[in-house]
């Protein structure tokens, strides 16, 4: 807890982002975004792509997990979307912020989400 608070703590705001290796090329033409990030990743698979973006979450404010799940198939896609925002969620550091950008397919639109993690004071 000590090493997520003080990451957070710290002056400079980091932004990372993880994408499958399918999306990337999406990001070739914002050059001037993707200079303005401290990290940028590609992983070849769905679990590749948050195991990256759960340490980015832990390691940076804002971390961006664009993940491609037109290969799911539907029955799963609902689980597989819950598991994807449960492990960002316990991954991201206090005060830190995490969005989850799910690829969308020609059946079926994409989604994004976002969320920020407050500390949990006990009383």
């Amino acid at each position: 807890l000590v090493s997520t608070l003080t990451k957070t703590v710290t002056s400079e705001k980091t932004v990372a982002v993880t994408v499958s290796s399918t999306n990337a090329e999406t990001y070739l033409n914002l050059q001037n975004f993707k200079t303005e990030l401290k990290t940028f990743q590609t992983g070849d698979n769905y679990k590749d792509v948050l195991e990256k973006s759960k340490s980015n979450a832990i390691e940076h404010n804002l971390s961006i997990c664009h993940i491609d799940l037109k290969d799911v198939n539907e029955e799963k896609l609902g689980k597989r979307v819950d598991k994807v925002c449960k492990e960002m969620y316990q991954h991201t550091s206090c005060n830190g912020l995490f969005m989850v950008i799910l690829a969308g397919k020609k059946a079926v639109n994409a989604a994004a989400g976002v969320t920020i993690v407050k500390p949990k004071f006990e009383r």
